[in-house]
Parts: C-alpha cells; sequence; structure tokens
C-alpha cells in the first residue's frame, strides 16, 4: 500500500505525491546519509563512553599490542601542529565542504564504492571537526603498539583511513581491468 499526502497547489486543486518515491528517489543520497549517521555517532558514542571512563588513563586490552589511552590530541594526524586549533577547524570545513560538495553534484556518476569510501572519509572529518569545535581538542584512544609504537587514533581516523583504502583498491581494480581490455 502506497502512503500518499495530497498538496495544495495554485491552480486550486490536489495534487497526488507518492511519499515513498519522494524519500526513496535518490538511493545515492540515502546511502551517503546512512553511512555518515552510523559513522558520526559510532565515533561520538565511543569518545564519550572514553571521556568517561578512561580520561587521562589507560588500560591494556592486550597486553604490549593494544590499549585504550585518554590522549587530547589539539593537532592533526599524529599531533602536528599542535595547538593549531583554529587553523585545523578551518582546513577541516574546507576539507567537508569541499567533499559535500563532490559528492552532492556527481554521486550519479560515481559508482557505489566509491561514494561509501568518500562518505567514509567525509564522516571522520566531521567526527573529528565536532570534536575540535566542542572540546578544542580530538579525543584519540586507540593505542596500537604491536611491531612498531604508532600514534594514537580514533575511530573517525579510522573511517578517514578506510575510506582512502578503498578509493584506491577502486582505482587499482578499475585500472586493471581497463588494461585487460
Amino acid at each position: 500500500m502506497k502512503t500518499t499526502i495530497f498538496v495544495f497547489m495554485k491552480e486550486s486543486r490536489y495534487n497526488k505525491i507518492n511519499i515513498k518515491d519522494k524519500i526513496f528517489k535518490n538511493k545515492k543520497i540515502l546511502i551517503i546519509i546512512l553511512v555518515l549517521i552510523i559513522s558520526i555517532s559510532i565515533d561520538q558514542i565511543i569518545k564519550a563512553i572514553v571521556v568517561n571512563n578512561l580520561y587521562k588513563s589507560s588500560t591494556d586490552i592486550f597486553e604490549g599490542v593494544l590499549s585504550l589511552t585518554y590522549i587530547e590530541n589539539t593537532g592533526g594526524a599524529f599531533g602536528i601542529g599542535s595547538n593549531s586549533i583554529i587553523m585545523f577547524i578551518i582546513v577541516n570545513i574546507i576539507v567537508i565542504a569541499i567533499t559535500a560538495r563532490f559528492l552532492l553534484l556527481k554521486k550519479e556518476h560515481i559508482n557505489n564504492h566509491i561514494l561509501i569510501s568518500l562518505a567514509l572519509i567525509l564522516s571522520g572529518g566531521i567526527g573529528n571537526l565536532i570534536d575540535r569545535i566542542f572540546r578544542g581538542h580530538v579525543i584519540d584512544y586507540i593505542d596500537f603498539n604491536a611491531l612498531i609504537k604508532y600514534p594514537v587514533f580514533n575511530f573517525a581516523d579510522i573511517c578517514v583511513v578506510v575510506g582512502c583504502a578503498i578509493i584506491i583498491i577502486s582505482i587499482i581494480c578499475s585500472t586493471r581491468t581497463k588494461s585487460k581490455d
């Protein structure tokens, strides 16, 4: 059964509009919105848990390999440019705006793998931007020490890295497919 509404138009008559068609007309927009909502929500929920339970402390998950360590990162990736919060907010907003604009304008011309990867990159940027604006720093907490001492990172960073990895893999696969043709 279709859900419909009636809209009053200038010609003083009612036009029937199918709500489902309007909402689901563009599945690519829904994919973007779902990836953004889910990824940003996970990121912010984990950060709230970390702030409430690990504030300025650390706990081992797998001793010597993986720890949860509360870090306030005032810089960019790997703590580069510490105490440049305004610059990072501005750069973050510009990158988010460019990525969002590209997604909205080109969504019909890119495949779902690239669409999801760009949405992941966008959600990671938004997750860390939320921290920068409301906390004055980014909350990092994943401390991976398996083979080397790696900088502490968070779920938003994982979204950005996974999004970039998907793009790279998609480019490599499409290049191989085209070269075989």
